[in-house]
């Protein structure tokens, strides 16, 4: 009988975590993540964001973004196919002729993170995954070295809402730089995922294996 409570209160509890208002459909901006690539993109530069280009990962704009300017907007479609899969936004990046320019400070960057933190919570309510800290060969004495280390793609920093196995909606939000991004940078990155298309994407590679 015991067991058979157990079971039954597990259940009611997948049940009612599942019905997270703000998880059950994909969206960004207020626009469902549905669609291909161009049809998501027209809502964005209707909503104000500047096409900037098309590259071999995705459809990329640029706009303000939780307050901020200059965010970078990226489209990036299901393997094979122009539908778009998730959206990703990139936080404090800005691109010259010839520089990268980026986060300055660790206490910037770090401030930058936690209010996104606290207001996707406020959102999307208690995150399932969190977790804040550096690789084991990070140099973290100082903050000169904690930046760094974000630099060197040590930083270890993301807090993701939402489960594959039972939300439509996955959101992740990371500090990346330098070796995960290919330049020399330390931003913040917030990926908005439809499950069900990046499963599709998902299932396109391991069909190419």
């Amino acid at each position: 009988m015991k067991k058979v409570v157990l079971l039954v209160c597990f259940f009611i509890g997948i049940y009612a975590y599942a019905q997270n208002p703000a998880l059950s459909v994909p969206k960004f901006k207020g626009n469902e993540i549905t669609g291909t690539i161009d049809q998501f993109g027209a809502k964005l530069t209707g909503q104000g964001f500047n096409f900037i280009g098309k590259q071999d990962y995705g459809s990329v704009y640029m706009g303000r973004f939780a307050g901020m300017d200059d965010c970078w907007i990226i489209l990036v479609p299901v393997e094979n196919s122009n539908d778009i899969a998730s959206v990703s936004v990139l936080i404090g990046l800005k691109l010259s002729e010839y520089e990268v320019y980026s986060y300055e400070t660790w206490e910037h960057l770090l401030r930058d993170y936690n209010a996104l933190k606290d207001l996707l919570t406020e959102k999307y309510g208690q995150p399932n995954e969190n977790n804040e800290g550096f690789s084991k060969d990070a140099y973290t004495s100082t903050s000169n070295m904690k930046l760094n280390s974000v630099k060197e793609g040590q930083c270890e920093y993301y807090t993701k809402w939402g489960n594959e196995d039972v939300d439509k909606m996955v959101v992740e939000l990371s500090i990346v730089g330098g070796k995960n991004m290919g330049i020399d940078c330390a931003i913040i990155a917030l990926g908005y995922t439809n499950v069900a298309k990046s499963k599709d994407s998902r299932k396109e590679i391991i069909d190419d294996l």
